[in-house]
């Protein structure tokens, strides 16, 4: 599964966005996607999964209080649909103090 870094301050509310791109550098349109964010530290759900905003090969997802409220590392797992085709993709997310 490939993976991204994003660094969020304690208690941001803010979108996070994967651009995707194809193995041969054009844009990757999924036709739906989903994020499922986990505590890095022991995999334990903190939001189940849910719809993501997909705008073209632009996938966006709000991040909000229930997963910035604490330091630590969490993993946004994102799940891309194109026609039958199911990909993965995590962000680690670091929520750091201010």
């Amino acid at each position: 599964m490939a993976r991204t870094l994003q660094e969020f301050n304690q208690n941001e509310i803010r979108a996070v966005e994967l651009n995707i791109n194809d193995q041969d550098g054009t844009d990757f349109e999924p036709d739906s996607a989903t994020t499922t964010i986990y505590d890095n530290s022991d995999d334990t759900v903190v939001v189940e999964e849910q719809s993501a905003l997909v705008d073209g090969s632009d996938v966006r997802t709000l991040i909000g209080i229930v997963v910035t409220a604490n330091v630590g590392e969490y993993k946004i797992v994102w799940k891309l649909i194109k026609g039958d085709y199911t990909y993965y993709h995590a962000t680690i997310l670091g929520v750091v103090e201010i």
